[in-house]
């Protein structure tokens, strides 16, 4: 990614630009998320960019993106996914998205932001099976928060190996996930088994 094209978009709509940017790449953008926040990493790290506008920028972008996809998914469901299945573009990002699902259930939603061209049909499905935007939201944002400082401290630390980080970087990043995944996984059933606990005196 050309840093000079990234500043270039900042400079003529700000750090909003940046916020339009990651919102509206949902429907197209062919620059991998990645990409784009290991650079404004890399960015900020040269004080070219805030640091924190610029984290705050992206996050909200991001979960913007998130939500839109959410509401899509509410609202046009079953027909565009049974539409979109039928094309081999999106066939097997929805099976590994569907599997996901059915094995991890709404923690899925932790992790799936990890894995490009799953994360945004993890959402999706989930809209369309109208679970709750409470239960949503709690997944999906804590997700995409580990997501995004993970892959922005890579870029600040390491922004000028970007290339050699996208390369390998793929396992790295899932294997952070599965480890946040399980922590939280573990937590949330010890405060469910404490709370019923508490209850059953």
């Amino acid at each position: 990614m050309d840093l000079d094209f990234i500043l270039s978009i900042i400079e003529e709509g700000g750090y909003a630009g940046l916020f339009f940017w990651l919102w509206l790449g949902i429907f197209g953008m062919p620059v991998p998320n990645e990409v784009i926040i290991m650079t404004v990493g890399f960015a900020s790290f040269r004080k070219i960019l805030n640091p924190l506008l610029t984290f705050i920028a992206s996050y909200a972008g991001i979960l913007l993106a998130l939500t839109t996809i959410y509401l899509l998914g509410r609202f046009l469901g079953r027909p565009l996914l049974r539409f979109l299945e039928k094309r081999k573009r999106f066939a097997h990002s929805i099976s590994v998205s569907l599997h996901l699902i059915e094995k991890y259930h709404s923690y899925s939603l932790l992790f799936s932001y990890f894995l490009p061209g799953i994360r945004n049909f993890v959402p999706f499905i989930y809209g369309s099976s109208r679970l709750p935007y409470k239960s949503f939201a709690f997944f999906a944002y804590i997700g995409a928060l580990l997501w995004l400082s993970v892959v922005f401290t890579l870029g600040y630390l390491f922004g000028d190996h970007i290339d050699t980080i996208m390369h390998y970087g793929k396992e790295l990043l899932i294997l952070v996930a599965v480890i946040f995944t399980f922590f939280v996984i573990v937590k949330i059933n010890k405060k469910r088994k404490q709370k019923m606990h508490g209850q059953s005196f």
